[in-house]
């Protein structure tokens, strides 16, 4: 596995391959993940085999890391000759698993995990001609990366849209939740640690970056307070829109209602989810959204944008309720209506439950595995001359001679 991004940075992608690595290793597969690094090492985790890389910080966007290092990756994983090569990100990692397929004619798997081009904002911030122009770039070489895989992986079906490639196998697998990680225990320290108390808390939780629009969430607050005025928003997670978004809710005057817990452990992550009543997802870009499915695993319904993936979760009036992306008033309507009709909210939750299971990381890796088994008779397939190929080319030679 090949990913630009991985632990100790937390993201969805990060998560995803930990995950899966546990299963997958659990189950007596041998994996490799190739990622990058301040200091080339290797090490181990969750069972797999881990080679970091030289790499930098992104300055535009610290959380990430670009790696340097395309020589050490390639040439490390030939000597390994894996089944199957897969890649998470398609930037130089990406084009390392590319370059190792290519090399060792081993099927090359690409998650299509984020539209990239939603990030061009973290490099051309001022100028919007400029963002068009890398948004396009973005989109081409986004497309130009997977038409080289043999097989595409997109954690949701409506994630497909994003690409643009011809005649290439595009299968859903979801990136999938270690369900028993997920219950209501640790609600009231969590709650008791945040000065949460007994308020009707709506949770927002993840990356905060830009492009997820959750400064929509704090706009949508106010209408929220006038109903109920004790209503607390907890957003759990770190990243470089914090300032902005604090600056939004003191604009808005509803700065003590909004409490940004920061960065939160892997292992009291689950206990963000167990503390809130509801959960306000406003994000257009999600391929996936994990956030959305570890709350429904925790039984907590869901507010959803009705906007990229997360419809292919949520149902709305069944297990959550969507509104329209950046529409403050239908997703307050929304808070406030699970909020204040409790029959409303148990009949959501334990639909949200059911929901949530069928996305077991048992079920998902499954899933995964038959993806691995599919892309390589692609390959072999892809591999083998056409039956009549051998009888036309010996015609040819008898012409010939």
């Amino acid at each position: 596995m090949f990913s630009d991004t991985f632990y100790p940075q937390v993201n969805g992608v990060a998560n995803a391959i930990r995950n899966f690595n546990k299963v997958l290793t659990g189950l007596g597969h041998q994996v490799t993940v190739f990622t990058s690094g301040h200091k080339p090492a290797v090490g181990s985790l969750d069972g797999a085999e881990v080679r970091r890389y030289r790499a930098f910080t992104f300055l535009p966007y610290p959380e990430f890391e670009y790696s340097v290092d395309a020589i050490g990756p390639i040439a490390d994983a030939r000597r390994l000759k894996p089944d199957v090569v897969h890649a998470h990100t398609p930037f130089l990692m990406g084009y390392c698993a590319w370059v190792t397929a290519r090399r060792g004619r081993r099927p090359l798997v690409g998650t299509f995990h984020t539209p990239i081009d939603e990030y061009v904002v973290y490099i051309a911030r001022s100028s919007r001609i400029s963002q068009r122009l890398l948004k396009r770039i973005a989109q081409q070489y986004q497309d130009w990366f997977y038409q080289r895989c043999d097989l595409i992986i997109v954690p949701a079906p409506a994630a497909a849209a994003y690409l643009h490639v011809k005649g290439k196998k595009i299968v859903a697998v979801s990136n999938g939740l270690d369900l028993g990680r997920y219950g209501r225990a640790g609600r009231e320290e969590f709650r008791e640690r945040f000065g949460l108390g007994a308020a009707p808390v709506i949770l927002h939780g993840g990356r905060l970056s830009f492009e997820k629009h959750i400064d929509g969430v704090i706009s949508a607050l106010p209408l929220v307070l006038e109903q109920l005025p004790d209503a607390k928003l907890l957003i759990v997670g770190s990243g470089p829109a914090r300032k902005a978004l604090e600056s939004r809710a003191k604009a808005l005057g509803v700065e003590r209602s909004v409490v940004f817990a920061g960065y939160v452990s892997d292992a009291d992550f689950p206990k963000a989810f167990a503390a809130a009543d509801v959960l306000a997802i406003n994000s257009p870009v999600e391929t996936q959204s994990l956030i959305v499915l570890e709350a429904m695993a925790t039984g907590v319904p869901v507010v959803g944008a009705d906007a990229g993936a997360i419809p292919d979760a949520v149902a709305d009036g069944e297990n959550g309720l969507l509104f329209p992306p950046d529409d403050g008033r239908a997703l307050a309507a929304g808070l406030v209506k699970i909020l204040t009709e409790p029959e409303l909210r148990a009949r959501l939750s334990a639909a949200a439950l059911r929901t949530a299971g069928e996305h077991s990381l048992a079920k998902t890796t499954e899933k995964l595995l038959a993806a691995y088994e599919e892309a390589l008779a692609l390959k072999i397939k892809k591999s083998e001359p056409e039956p009549e190929a051998f009888p036309r080319l010996r015609t040819m030679l008898r012409r010939r001679s």
